[in-house]
């Protein structure tokens, strides 16, 4: 996806409750939590797998044997709580990609060495601890101009590059049981994402959708856009009505995104700005993150809106930055702790310039404040990614 380059030069270039210590507020698509030993059913081949699932009853688990298998094709066809397939012993099946389709299915604790495509039209799909390291894209969810999917989640998994592209391709996503996330990420680590001259991100998402939860993810060691929402407007006019328009929803919270600047594949490829939304929006919140690359072409950036209602608040930022000149008339921040802030409007009386925030152990990337309410509330060392 071609990006602009800014007058500075910067390159503008579960199943749920399967994750357990994640705090859910706001839960979307519910999936059954199965004790860690628990199988309705366990098939030794691909097609057992794809058959089992598609006859079981809602909420039921379908194990596959230890192995190393092709690619799946997996059609959830229930209503209710979605069938789970997953290893009879957590990590230790081996697939080369997925493709899911249908509705009401969770794949989890996999190895997955290829691409996981979400189809579009899918609506309750749920990645849950995999760990995918391969395939052009990670996950590719909804790369459709027609059809979104809805109440997606993906959720405690380990994804490692390098890919071919994005980690996380996500273009269309909808909230259609109106519980306020039609995509949630959450709880996810994601390492290795090298620009290769793709516009190799970490999340990208483009075109247009509703209600994207980013929550609670452990971004490290890329040199990717991290958060990267663009092109809303890209196919108005086309003939493809409500594949434009303004994202609305966003919601960016207690993420951790460290050391963005890994060397690139591409011996020419510019920086990738940790945040970046561009309009236009209809309401972002962006709370309780650290954000913090110590490097001026790596910020927290909002461009080309109008955005809506913003909210920032508890952040530890070392620099935000925005170039759009339009205005923020529905602006609330607080409690910030910020290095550098250029161009939004001053920073509130409650929040903080220091380029020292004080982080308790960076060594071991805990950077939870010493001191203070702002920034993640976790320690990657808590947290389990991947099979479990």
């Amino acid at each position: 996806m071609a990006l602009s380059r800014s007058p500075g030069g910067l390159a503008v270039a579960l199943a749920f409750a399967c994750v357990g210590a994640l705090a859910i507020v706001g839960a979307a698509p519910a999936v059954a939590k199965p004790a860690p030993t628990r199988c309705d059913a366990t098939v030794g081949s691909l097609d057992a797998a794809r058959s089992r699932v598609q006859s079981s009853a809602p909420g039921k688990v379908v194990c596959l044997k230890a192995g190393t298998y092709g690619k799946l094709s997996l059609r959830g066809a229930g209503k209710g709580a979605p069938v789970i397939l997953r290893p009879a012993t957590a990590g230790k099946a081996t697939i080369d990609g997925a493709e899911l389709s249908g509705s009401g299915v969770t794949l989890e604790s996999f190895q997955i060495s290829d691409e996981v495509e979400i189809e579009e039209g899918a609506s309750r799909i749920s990645i849950v601890h995999d760990h995918i390291y391969g395939g052009y894209f990670g996950i590719d969810a909804c790369n459709s101009d027609t059809a979104p999917c809805s109440d997606v989640a993906i959720v405690g998994n380990k994804l490692t590059g390098p890919y071919g592209e994005d980690a996380i391709r996500a273009n269309r996503y909808h909230d259609a049981n109106g519980d306020g996330v039609g995509l949630l990420i959450e709880g996810n680590e994601i390492t290795g994402v090298d620009e290769n001259g793709n516009h190799s991100d970490c999340l990208q998402t483009v075109w247009t959708g509703d209600h994207l939860v980013f929550r609670k993810n452990y971004l490290h060691d890329n040199h990717c856009q991290g958060f990267f929402v663009k092109d809303q407007n890209d196919l108005c006019g086309g003939g493809n009505s409500g594949v434009c328009g303004p994202v609305e929803g966003i919601r960016l919270e207690d993420n951790l995104f460290l050391r963005n600047d890994a060397p690139c594949a591409n011996t020419d490829c510019g920086p990738s700005l940790t945040v970046h939304i561009f309009g236009p929006t209809k309401g972002i919140r962006i709370k309780q993150n650290t954000i913090w690359t110590p490097r001026d072409d790596l910020p927290m950036a909002l461009r080309e809106g109008p955005f809506g209602a913003v909210t920032i608040e508890r952040n530890v930022i070392y620099r935000g930055w925005t170039d759009w000149r339009g205005g923020f008339p529905n602006w609330t921040e607080r409690e910030d702790v910020v290095c550098k802030w250029e161009g939004y409007p001053r920073l509130s009386p409650s929040s903080k310039r220091t380029c020292n925030p004080g982080f308790r152990n960076p060594k071991t990337d805990d950077y939870r404040l010493k001191k203070g309410v702002a920034g993640i509330d976790w320690s990657p060392a808590e947290v389990r990614y991947g099979p479990r």
